[in-house]
């Protein structure tokens, strides 16, 4: 079967992600996060990706795109980055891999399942580790994410 590349359409609309951090003293510890993201694809080349995450983490985020396969039974694998900015001006950076799985009789519309591994940051999250996980749907005829994520953040 071809390889074949997904179609994102670039939207004009340029979206914030919000994430809401609990306060935690940051000396080794870890916090559970858990929240929802409502995304849109922006395009570009390698392809940008904004939205909106409430729940419990705060600021902004853009995942980009880093490498796509075509999986089993037309799934689709992704490698991703992310830069997450928090409200108070830290950052976390995270390293992804993502399974699309096609909803039956809806073409162009996927589950999602990523695990994101925080690989560092700065600010408050300077070293920080930890991980991620979300699940929804991604529709690439409208170029927009619907998802839950949890997970932990543990300080450097």
């Amino acid at each position: 079967m071809p390889t074949k590349k997904l179609k994102l359409t670039a939207l004009g609309a340029t979206c914030a992600v919000l994430f809401m951090f609990p306060q935690m003293t940051w000396a080794g510890e870890c916090g559970a996060v858990a929240g929802s993201i409502d995304a849109t694809v922006i395009g570009g080349d390698p392809v940008n990706v904004l939205g909106v995450v409430s729940g419990d983490l705060a600021g902004a985020v853009r995942a980009v795109i880093t490498s796509q396969a075509e999986g089993e039974n037309g799934t689709i694998l992704l490698g991703l980055s992310h830069n997450f900015v928090t409200i108070d001006q830290a950052s976390l950076t995270t390293n992804d891999q993502a399974v699309w799985t096609p909803v039956p009789d809806q073409p162009g519309v996927f589950y999602m399942a990523t695990t994101y591994e925080i690989v560092g940051g700065t600010g408050k999250y300077d070293g920080a580790t930890g991980s991620l996980q979300n699940s929804g749907t991604a529709d690439t005829n409208t170029g927009l994410l619907t998802l839950r994520y949890s997970g932990q953040v543990c300080a450097g």
